[in-house]
């Protein structure tokens, strides 16, 4: 099974089309990369597959040009080695991707942020399995009927089955007022949401609007019940670690997971520090249109705020799975990574869907951004991938890419189906 990331719908706006040179995505070998890797790159950027076993390959130049995808990211893992290449332009005539340019990880953020809260209650500090507002402290849940008959837990929120409104965070464009925390969570009643469409000036009223784009978070069915995808529920997540902690929560990931895990070009500030945004991809529409002022800013941190590279993600993976099988445990240990990884509704441990059955188990995770679309997924066995994209329409190529991958290092799933 691939996970098909290319249906998830964000705003478009009509423009005109920027194309992208096939000669951007024809990027040389990188100084003292591995030969056979390189080798191998060049078979699979030059056979990218379809869903359909069968149909010709096509070229990774080709795609990018026809889905307005300026810049692709890969980091492939091959027994325990991360190797990565970039290409085409981290934005229309700018600099090309390297490996160490950064991406928005979008919904990559939560499994990430699912280890943090995995490793607090490894440690005594949180219950898995308690009522969340019990350790709530400056916000709280709204009880209701639903909440009277079950009650909201660490594990239900990590796993979408507390009951939790709010699927995706669209985030607030570069420029415009970013809510906090607390707002996010309260929300915006209806008739402040359609104001948000508007100029304020056209509305008397609408300074007494916080500048929230979405509904109140709150609990809409019985918990644990059934899988709904859920960002509010990580977004009480991270107002949960935030309260157990008394630290920031950038601060807090950097010390629980970005550093454990060696993922040096990570982190969790929104919007990215003055010096860091020249490494920083520009999200494009599916128009090929460059998002309006850049990237967007996620107060919601902890659903789609982490920055990254595809070679920091692919780190963090292989360090998941080798706690998963015993290997070694740099955060949890191998009992807690086995709660994390045991799938429950529509598939999903703690953080990762999980799919496969043992020796051949993989987890991964999509995240789509505004202008950003990631894949990853990382066998138990320790080979997998990481892709990521600076364009709308990335889900679909990067579908295309993981299905070279897997072709090309032989994967016992993810290949093309035959029919």
């Amino acid at each position: 099974m691939t996970l098909n990331v290319g249906r998830i719908a964000l705003l478009v706006i009509i423009g005109s089309i920027a194309t992208l040179p096939a000669s951007h995505a024809q990027d040389g070998a990188l100084p003292g990369s591995n030969g056979d890797f390189e080798q191998r790159m060049q078979r699979i950027v030059n056979g990218l597959r379809a869903a359909t076993a069968g149909a010709p390959p096509m070229t990774l130049a080709d795609r990018m040009n026809a889905l307005h995808v300026p810049g692709v990211s890969i980091a492939v893992v091959h027994g325990g080695i991360v190797e990565a290449r970039g290409f085409g332009v981290a934005a229309i005539g700018g600099p090309a991707v390297l490996p160490e340019t950064l991406f928005q990880a979008a919904s990559i953020s939560k499994p990430v942020t699912a280890v943090a809260a995995l490793a607090l209650a490894q440690a005594g500090e949180l219950d898995l399995d308690g009522d969340v507002n019990l350790s709530l402290k400056t916000w709280k849940i709204p009880p209701n009927s639903f909440t009277d008959r079950s009650k909201v837990t660490l594990r239900r929120l990590l796993n979408h089955s507390a009951g939790i409104t709010v699927p995706y965070f669209p985030g607030y464009p570069a420029g415009a007022p970013v809510p906090s925390l607390d707002d996010v969570l309260n929300g915006a009643p209806p008739w402040c949401r359609d104001l948000n469409k508007f100029e304020p000036s056209a509305h008397d009223w609408f300074a007494l609007c916080v500048p929230v784009n979405t509904a109140p978070v709150v609990v809409d069915h019985e918990p644990g019940v059934r899988f709904e995808y859920s960002s509010g529920g990580y977004t009480i997540v991270q107002k949960l670690l935030i309260d157990v902690t008394g630290k920031p929560f950038p601060r807090l990931l950097e010390e629980l997971v970005l550093k454990p895990f060696e993922m040096t070009h990570s982190g969790f500030l929104q919007p990215l520090r003055r010096n860091d945004t020249p490494m920083a991809a520009t999200p494009y529409r599916s128009t090929g249109e460059p998002v309006p002022g850049g990237p967007h800013i996620y107060p919601e941190l902890a659903a789609a705020g982490l920055w990254t590279t595809p070679t920091d993600v692919a780190h963090f993976a292989l360090g998941v799975v080798r706690a998963w099988t015993g290997r070694d445990a740099p955060v949890l240990s191998q009992a807690t990574a086995l709660q994390m990884l045991t799938p429950g509704l529509g598939n999903y441990g703690l953080g990762p869907i999980v799919l496969g059955v043992a020796p051949h188990r993989r987890i991964l995770h999509a995240g789509v951004n505004d202008g950003f679309v990631s894949l990853m997924t990382m066998f138990e066995n320790g080979d997998g991938a990481v892709i990521m994209t600076n364009g709308d329409q990335g889900g679909e190529l990067a579908n295309e890419i993981m299905r070279g991958i897997a072709t090309e290092y032989d994967w016992p799933d993810g290949q093309p189906k035959v029919h």
